[in-house]
C-alpha cells in the first residue's frame, strides 16, 4: 500500500519505490487508485493503471550515485496514467493539484512550509488520510532531498508534499509573494528514519529532469487524462 495524488485529471503522482524496486528493471503489477479513500469506502471509485513511468536512473539503478543505499534517492518519483471509465477520469470529479519544480516555492536558503498528506499504516491502520504540517529544508548531504518532521510511516510513501495548501485568501494589505500558487505539490514522501527517535521524512527534489521529463512522456500522444 502507498499513497498518491492527481496532478492532472488522469495522471497520478507517487513515489518510484511504490511501483518498482530500485535497480531491478521490473515493475509491480495490479495497481489500483482509490481517491478520497476513507475507512473502507472509495467515494470516487477504483481506478486501474494503464501505464507506469519512472526515471531511468531509478529503474536501472545507474548511476550508483543516484541513491544512497537504494533508499535516499535523487529521483524517487513516478507517474501512473489511469484507464478511463465511461470516457471520464478521476480528476473529472475530484479536481487535481498543481505541481512545482526546480525549487518553486522555496526560499533562497532552501526552506519552505510543507503540508504532507498520506495513509500511513502506523496511524489509524491506514484507514484515514493523515496530515502533517512542517518546515521543510533541503539537505545537501541527502542528495538535495527535502526533509520534514513527521510521524507518518509505511503506507504514506508517495503521498503529496504541498505548499500553499487550502483555499487562497483574499489579500488585504499584503503583497503577492513569490511561489504563491495554491495546492502545489513539490515532493512526495520517499523515506523515513527506521528509528522512531528521529521523526523525520524525506522527499526527492522535483526537477525538469525527473518529474518534468515524466510528465512529457506521460502526456505524449495526446493522452486524454492530461487534457
Amino acid at each position: 500500500m502507498c499513497s498518491a495524488s492527481l496532478i492532472k485529471k488522469g495522471l497520478i503522482l507517487t513515489a518510484a519505490h511504490c511501483v518498482s524496486s530500485y535497480g531491478t528493471k521490473t515493475f509491480y503489477t495490479n495497481f489500483q487508485f482509490i481517491p478520497g479513500y476513507r475507512n473502507g469506502v472509495g467515494p470516487y471509485g477504483n481506478w486501474s493503471a494503464s501505464k507506469v513511468i519512472v526515471p531511468t536512473s531509478y529503474y536501472t539503478g545507474t548511476p550508483s550515485s543516484s541513491c544512497i543505499s537504494g533508499v535516499v534517492c535523487k529521483d524517487d518519483v513516478a507517474l501512473i496514467t489511469v484507464a478511463s471509465q465511461s470516457a471520464k477520469y478521476p480528476g473529472t470529479q475530484t479536481g487535481y493539484y498543481g505541481y512545482g519544480m526546480n525549487g518553486y516555492g522555496y526560499t533562497t536558503a532552501g526552506d519552505t512550509h510543507i503540508t504532507q498528506l498520506g495513509y500511513p499504516g502506523t496511524l489509524d491502520n491506514g484507514n484515514y488520510m493523515e496530515i502533517t504540517n512542517s518546515i521543510g529544508f533541503i539537505s545537501t548531504g541527502y542528495l538535495n532531498n527535502t526533509i520534514i518532521g513527521s510521524n507518518m510511516g509505511g503506507g504514506s510513501s508517495g503521498g503529496p508534499w504541498i505548499i500553499n495548501f487550502g483555499y487562497a485568501p483574499t489579500l488585504t494589505g499584503a503583497g503577492t509573494p513569490s511561489g504563491y500558487s495554491q495546492n502545489t505539490v513539490v515532493g512526495v514522501t520517499s523515506w523515513g528514519y527506521i528509528s522512531t527517535d528521529v521523526m523525520q521524512m524525506g522527499a526527492s527534489p522535483f526537477l525538469s529532469s525527473n518529474l518534468g521529463a515524466l510528465i512529457t512522456s506521460a502526456c505524449s500522444n495526446k493522452y486524454a487524462g492530461c487534457l
